[in-house]
């Protein structure tokens, strides 16, 4: 039987979430293991580097185009990092290659994006409910716009546009 591949955002190696998993395999990327940067985190990190619990694998470029390619049909490009994209971009690679992934993470985006992929996730602070997609909205003069980017000023009347939920499906 596969050991459980668990890809860990940088927020989860903030916590003590991995002392729970003792047979799994623990995966991030070198960009989340450079934003792990207080002492008890860092500490952490390197035990588990050190015991072989944790390694560090980067994605396939092609993975980042599809994650990339998902995000902006969700919405969530506007609010994604290259760094969640490639984190999302490792566990949809692991998967592809026959591994029985969950990616671990609070952040709304990446679990979102993740779920528009049809990863597996653990949302560690069980605030996650739903799968959104996103639209841009313009509260003044109501213009919509179904790709959000990181330019969010109303083409119409030049107003700082609001991201806002076209729709949402609960998640089991």
């Amino acid at each position: 039987m596969m050991s459980r591949v668990y890809v860990l955002d940088a927020g989860v190696l903030f916590t003590t979430w991995t002392t729970k998993m003792d047979n799994a395999v623990l995966l991030t990327t070198s960009n989340i293991m450079a934003e792990v940067r207080n002492k008890p985190s860092q500490l952490r990190a390197e035990t588990l580097l050190t015991l072989d619990r944790l390694r560090v694998v980067n994605p396939e470029s092609v993975y980042l185009e599809r994650v990339s390619k998902t995000a902006k049909q969700s919405g969530d490009s506007s609010v994604l990092s290259a760094v969640d994209i490639e984190l999302i971009s490792l566990a949809l690679m692991l998967r592809e290659e026959g591994e029985d992934v969950t990616l671990v993470s609070s952040d709304f985006s990446v679990l979102n994006t993740s779920s528009h992929l049809g990863i597996k996730y653990i949302d560690p602070s069980g605030k996650f409910r739903k799968e959104i997609t996103w639209l841009l909205r313009c509260p003044a003069c109501h213009y919509k716009s179904e790709t959000p980017t990181r330019d969010s000023e109303c083409p119409v009347c030049g107003t700082t546009m609001q991201r806002t939920p076209l729709r949402g499906r609960k998640r089991s």
